[in-house]
């Protein structure tokens, strides 16, 4: 079991850092020793409330299910103020960002809701959630199963609305974001 570095927090591009060293006892199996080494792309995913409250947060615990009917599922830390917020809208957008687009990571990544979307270029889905403009490609789904999972919720979500264009992403690696070369 490694012990947790420096090498932990993430810095942003103000430096401010977002998550350091592991606040919690070491577990039998630490899964994060090794996840952190399988890299992903990095999404913001988002919703809306009926009431036009939007939430949303950087998500890179994210991957497609099934082509027909077309899944794909998230997963969100049960502490999340976000985990109530989808489970009371039952919807999200998936926004797949493109290696411009740390700051907006960075910006999803903080704790609390307040200030996320000011200064945010977007507009709303179809399904009524936030999609970020200039992001790779996004997924607007409606959720079709919530699933407990230890400390995270999944969010099975089926697509109604999709795009996407070829650029580079933005990605999620050994704790650090990172461009492809």
């Amino acid at each position: 079991m490694s012990t947790p570095s420096k090498d932990d927090n993430i810095n942003t591009t103000d430096g401010k850092v977002l998550s350091g060293p592991a606040s919690k006892p070491p577990q039998a199996v630490d899964l994060r020793s090794v996840m952190r080494y399988f890299a992903s792309a990095v999404t913001v995913v988002t919703g809306a409330l009926e009431t036009g409250e939007l939430f949303g947060l950087t998500v890179s615990a994210f991957t497609s299910v099934s082509l027909e009917p077309p899944l794909v599922l998230m997963c969100v830390r049960n502490e999340s103020s976000a985990t109530k917020l989808f489970q009371k809208s039952m919807k999200y957008c998936v926004n797949i960002l493109a290696e411009d687009q740390r700051p907006i990571a960075e910006k999803f990544s903080l704790s609390g809701e307040g200030g996320r979307f000011q200064n945010l270029d977007y507009y709303l889905g179809s399904g009524g959630s936030p999609i970020i403009r200039d992001a790779i490609g996004y997924i607007d789904c409606k959720i079709v199963e919530v699933i407990a999972g230890g400390d995270h919720t999944v969010f099975l979500g089926e697509a109604i609305d999709v795009y996407a264009e070829e650029k580079k992403p933005l990605l999620y690696l050994n704790r650090r974001y990172v461009k492809l070369e």
